[in-house]
């Protein structure tokens, strides 16, 4: 990632925040308008964002959070990044638009923000290494068997096979004895 505006391909864990410089209702509208994946996608000069990735936010709503809040509490962006930035997402005023690296859907691309839309800044989620631990229980321990277990006898003679065709032809000579005996 080179500067907030460009995209890396299948770049993750990154958010990027964006103010938005318009009416409250018209940065609701594209929130929840039907076809919000191309109008949000049009804001940053993209085809279509996907929408589950794409968040906007009054910052009003805020009281007691702020915008800085929000994202490391409601999206685990690195705490010690977005505090070197908190007086200038404190600044925000109106509605923000976060948009998480999913929205990209794993594209590299270069936002061109439409003029109304000015980029804050860009934060990496704080995603904790994957661990793995010893399982606790005893219980849970064991052993895969290398050796499946041997075939039953009956198996490996092929006798299932000859009882169920002997099975079947007697049964196709009952029903010719009864037809027999009902036609004649």
């Amino acid at each position: 990632m080179t500067n907030g505006l460009t995209v890396a391909p299948n770049e993750r864990p990154v958010l990027r925040v964006f103010s938005l410089e318009m009416p409250r209702a018209v940065a609701m509208a594209l929130r929840d308008a039907p076809w919000r994946d191309t109008l949000l996608g049009a804001q940053l000069g993209l085809d279509r964002l996907d929408p589950a990735h794409v968040e906007i936010v009054d910052t009003s709503d805020l009281t007691g959070v702020g915008l800085a809040g929000l994202l490391v509490e409601g999206h685990g962006a690195d705490q010690a990044q977005v505090a070197a930035d908190r007086s200038r997402l404190d600044a925000v005023q109106g509605c923000a638009m976060i948009v998480a690296s999913g929205a990209f859907d794993g594209a590299a691309v270069t936002i061109h923000p439409k003029p109304d839309v000015h980029f804050v800044g860009v934060y990496r989620e704080d995603v904790p290494a994957v661990r793995f631990e010893p399982l606790p229980a005893g219980s849970a321990q064991g052993s895969l068997n290398p050796d499946p277990p041997p075939p039953l006898p009956a198996a490996r003679s092929g006798r299932p096979l000859f009882l169920i065709v002997a099975l079947a032809a007697l049964a196709v000579l009952v029903l010719l004895a009864v037809i027999r005996t009902a036609t004649g």
